[in-house]
């Protein structure tokens, strides 16, 4: 009798052919996989997220200038006759500076001087004439009293002898008529003597205005002259000079220009991202190679200029010795509080306003990548908006071949 002998079913063939093929592969995986690296503690350092309340500051640079500033310009054409000082001079208000030459403002200044004093001489005159014209008029009314004192006497006498009867009643009319004659002269007299010396005042006050517009004149011009010697005007030093000896300048022209040594403010660069943060009044700490100055935001400019704001710090009187305007500093403008921040000690390779791939520290000794984002950098505080909490550790510095492993082996 045959025994038939069962054929062997083909796909148990094919398992066993993918199953080793599959497993060949996964180890070839593992050979060709680099290994994940392993990193000494003792290596690297960790830089470690911190919370607490932090005063927001930005870095800026800039330079002390001079409060007081005083310029000086031509207060007439003219030519530099002299410069008595140069910039860099201390100087008082009423140091002179620069002598400008102005042949025809001199003889400006001696025309109206002549003129100013034949208005003199002309009112002496005329002051003189009216007295003796007034005296004269004075002398006409004493002799009219007299002839109306001598035609009222006649006239009681005539009536005297007209009441005995010895008079003649014409008589008697003719002395009243003398006495009213005397009397409507020595009237008319007194109204001219009135009306004169009004007249005589109403000449005079023209006369006096006259003089009192060509004495102003000649002050004018005077001042304008002795304006040509320039003086400093305030106290402090001679910061420029735009002018040299023998050169011609028009009115009105810049000669030079003063500034105060002591009283000093300070103008800094905002960065333009941290300038809508600023305000007037905002605190500002001057760090100069004589010591800290504390200030104050006075002024802050609407025009950006190559990334950065200009603004003004109002600084105290008393400065440390030392300070002189055009020093350069560097300031930190206080932007504003941030209780409960949370940020880390900046260091190289970690940017504000970015986010960053980091490795950080787990309790299994290993680190990890995520995702961090940073914000605000406050001297050297990098503050963290998201990705980390407090205590929390990661890898200060990683390299680029990292990036390619889910973890990282701490030892």
């Amino acid at each position: 009798m045959d025994i038939k002998i069962p054929a062997k079913k083909p796909y148990r063939r094919y398992l066993l052919v993918a199953t080793v093929a599959a497993i060949g592969f996964w180890l070839l995986l593992i050979i060709l996989r680099p290994a994940v690296p392993t990193v000494s503690l003792h290596s690297v350092s960790l830089t470690t997220v911190q919370q607490a309340d932090l005063t927001l500051y930005s870095d800026a640079i800039g330079e002390l200038f001079s409060r007081h500033q005083r310029l000086l310009t031509a207060p007439a054409s003219g030519i530099i006759a002299e410069i008595l000082h140069r910039p860099g001079s201390e100087v008082d208000a009423n140091t002179i500076i620069i002598r400008i030459d102005n042949p025809e403002l001199d003889q400006q200044v001696i025309a109206a001087s002549n003129a100013m004093q034949r208005m003199q001489v002309e009112i002496r005159a005329f002051t003189a004439q009216q007295s003796s014209q007034l005296l004269e008029q004075q002398g006409r009314a004493a002799e009219l009293e007299n002839q109306l004192a001598q035609a009222d006497l006649e006239l009681r006498v005539n009536e005297e002898l007209a009441a005995n009867g010895v008079a003649a009643r014409i008589e008697l009319q003719r002395a009243g008529l003398r006495v009213t004659q005397h009397r409507q002269q020595l009237e008319f007299e007194h109204k001219k003597q009135t009306q004169f010396a009004l007249l005589q005042q109403a000449e005079l006050a023209q006369k006096q205005l006259q003089l009192q517009q060509l004495t102003s004149d000649y002050q004018l011009l005077q001042q304008q002259q002795a304006s040509m010697q320039l003086t400093a005007g305030i106290a402090g030093y001679l910061q420029q000079l735009e002018v040299e000896l023998g050169q011609s300048v028009n009115k009105g022209q810049a000669l030079a220009r003063v500034g105060s040594q002591h009283q000093l403010n300070a103008r800094i660069l905002l960065n333009q991202r941290h300038a809508e943060q600023v305000y007037i009044g905002n605190h500002v700490t001057i760090e100069s190679r004589f010591g800290l100055i504390q200030g104050q935001i006075s002024r802050i400019e609407a025009v950006v200029q190559q990334g950065s704001v200009l603004a003004e710090v109002q600084l105290p009187d008393e400065l440390p010795a030392g300070s002189r305007p055009q020093q350069n500093i560097t300031a930190k403008v206080q932007l504003g509080h941030r209780a409960a921040a949370l940020f880390v000690t900046h260091t190289a390779g970690l940017k504000p306003h970015s986010t960053q791939r980091l490795f950080v520290k787990t309790a299994t000794n290993r680190a990890e990548p995520r995702e961090v984002q940073f914000g605000e950098l406050s001297g050297r505080q990098l503050l963290i908006t998201a990705g980390l909490v407090v205590n929390e550790q990661f890898l200060a510095m990683d390299k680029p071949e990292w990036q390619q492993y889910p973890f990282i082996k701490l030892k």
